[in-house]
């Protein structure tokens, strides 16, 4: 007889990062692209980020692999490149690997040039937007990283799904301190954390969803399924949603109408719920002394973390 399964398991970072690569070559993922996603996932727990993380591994790549909704074994395709520009079609393959190697092209040229943008189509769900963001901390640069997702939030005072959670995430190195990244959804959460509620039995906060009528729901099964996510400042204007709103549409223009890849209806979510290659993304890297020397910067960037750290606490 088979017990109950424990609400909680605890796995050594090795051992998850091993299932990771097992469960993905075995459904013909490449090693090598295995180990990025794995190394994106164990990076999500690691950050606490448990709504993308190995929780995920399952539903939102293993079983789009096997429905052939997405390609274990892409074909790459560069379409554009310049000294500061790098246009890459990922061949409907897992975004985590496309992901990192369009970075690792953005790093390169920054290094040499200054600065650089890399647009990527043809892609599919990346993860965490900071771990892209964050590899131009190896070399001293400033990173960014964006992507749309599939329609999965409605607009301000609308009941029609028209912008995905749709993250932002910049990276900046800082001498004495943590780096300063900053990554979010433009949505009030992401949809991850309708998932987790939803597993937890827990309801939503106001302001996260709405159900089928555009109506604040506090039920994540609702909100998940025939609802939607709030943008970012949640239900209305009173509270910024309009703001929210403005900047996932923002980031679906950069990366999808920008990068020449899918954008409005293409990304409207279908009724199987399985969705490939419609997902853009957009990265940027920026060398420091390109705008101004590099010590000076950091130690005004020291100063400016130091108030951040010593603004005292309400009561």
């Amino acid at each position: 007889m088979i017990g109950e399964a424990p609400s909680k398991i605890r796995a050594h970072e090795p051992a998850e990062h091993d299932f990771i690569v097992r469960a993905l070559t075995a459904v013909n993922v490449g090693a090598s692209d295995a180990k990025d996603v794995a190394d994106v996932l164990v990076a999500a727990d690691l950050r606490g980020v448990e709504s993308h993380g190995i929780a995920r591994l399952d539903h939102f790549y293993v079983r789009r692999i096997e429905a052939g909704v997405v390609d274990p074994r892409p074909t790459y395709t560069t379409r554009f490149d310049g000294p500061t520009q790098f246009a890459l079609d990922a061949g409907n393959g897992l975004g985590h690997p496309a992901s990192v190697f369009a970075m690792r092209k953005t790093i390169e040229k920054a290094r040499e040039h200054g600065l650089a943008f890399t647009t990527v189509t043809n892609s599919n769900h990346y993860g965490i937007a900071a771990y892209y963001a964050m590899m131009a901390l190896e070399h001293d640069l400033i990173g960014l990283s964006m992507t749309n997702s599939t329609h999965l939030a409605v607009p301000t005072f609308g009941r029609k799904k028209t912008t995905g959670t749709n993250p932002i995430a910049w990276a900046i190195p800082a001498n004495g301190h943590p780096p300063y990244v900053l990554d979010m959804a433009t949505t009030a959460v992401t949809y991850g954390r309708l998932e987790v509620s939803e597993r937890k039995g827990k309801q939503l906060k106001p302001g996260w969803g709405v159900d089928e009528d555009g109506r604040e729901t506090l039920d994540p099964t609702v909100a998940k399924t025939v609802g939607a996510l709030l943008p970012l400042g949640g239900y209305g204007v009173e509270g910024g949603g309009h703001k929210g709103y403005g900047l996932g549409a923002l980031i679906e223009i950069l990366c999808g109408v920008l990068a020449g890849g899918a954008f409005g209806t293409d990304l409207d979510r279908p009724e199987t719920g399985l969705h490939g290659g419609v997902t853009g993304h957009f990265f940027g890297a920026f060398r420091i002394d390109a705008v101004r020397e590099t010590n000076a910067f950091m130690h005004d960037l020291a100063r400016e973390l130091t108030t951040f750290e010593e603004s005292a606490p309400a009561p």
